[in-house]
């Protein structure tokens, strides 16, 4: 177990750092209108299985956010390829640091980060932002049935360009809906990191305070969805975790990063 924080549910953050124990509180028809006009009456199949055909000819590739778009085509992938892989019981979403998390796990020959009866599903998406969140895992929502956990590490890329009260809108709101769509699943934060380098940025100081409130937002916003978790890497800017850019993981930030995934999906698989 590396150093820093996995939160178990009804228990205390593990690892060198214990945390504190997060605060859990409890939990139409329209009109009649002409025929001709009624809307069409589709089932809430949200979590349930769907077939590719119902699902017609609706664009649901990912829009672009504003940090997505101030990548360029080479930073931002669609994700398609991802897409459909079939019944997972994890599932990782967000942007580029899953997204290489699950490179490195797959090229290591551990893509289920070699734990026993379950399968992984790596859905990061480079350039990703929470804006695009969405329509980046709606097909998956449709067409999936409910997995056991999933795994959310996204903002890095919205810190710069979203205010903090747009950032708190937006992970609640797609919080509540995965909540909606999966009430079962257990729903677990990963810290947005810290990073070397932040295109774009001239006061560090003030993003990295930024930072460290949407963590605890997004820390609290999962935990009191239902069942939630949050893990806290103990990756800073002063290890040597990084690649030359300052941003992504380098194979050995990478590892560690993948030691915290595989902690948590133990602990809340045994629940």
């Amino acid at each position: 177990m590396p150093r820093g924080r996995v939160r178990q549910r009804g228990g205390r953050a593990r690892g060198r750092a214990h945390g504190r124990g997060m605060p859990r509180p409890q939990d139409n028809d329209a009109n009649p209108v002409p025929v001709a006009n009624q809307p069409e009456n589709r089932p809430n199949t949200r979590g349930q299985k769907r077939r590719a055909d119902d699902l017609g000819q609706e664009d649901r590739s990912p829009q672009r956010g504003p940090a997505a778009q101030a990548l360029g085509d080479e930073e931002f992938d669609e994700g398609d390829n991802q897409l459909l892989q079939g019944e997972k019981d994890v599932w990782v979403l967000g942007d580029s640091i899953p997204y290489w998390a699950g490179i490195r796990a797959t090229d290591t020959g551990k893509v289920n980060l070699r734990l026993p009866d379950l399968t992984i599903a790596w859905w990061g998406v480079r350039g990703l932002g929470w804006t695009s969140f969405r329509n980046s895992i709606e097909t998956q929502v449709l067409l999936s049935p409910p997995p056991k956990i999933i795994i959310i590490h996204l903002g890095g890329n919205d810190l710069a360009s979203l205010s903090l009260i747009k950032m708190r809108r937006s992970i609640k709101g797609e919080i509540e809906y995965l909540r909606e769509a999966f009430p079962d699943t257990v729903l677990i934060w990963v810290d947005i990191l810290p990073r070397r380098v932040w295109r774009g940025v001239t006061n560090v100081k003030s993003l990295e305070t930024k930072r460290k409130r949407i963590n605890r937002l997004g820390r609290i916003a999962t935990c009191r969805s239902g069942r939630g978790d949050f893990i806290s890497p103990d990756i800073d800017t002063e290890t040597n975790f990084f690649r030359d850019d300052g941003v992504h993981l380098n194979d050995v930030g990478l590892e560690f990063y993948l030691d915290y995934l595989k902690t948590a999906i133990q602990e809340n698989s045994a629940q």
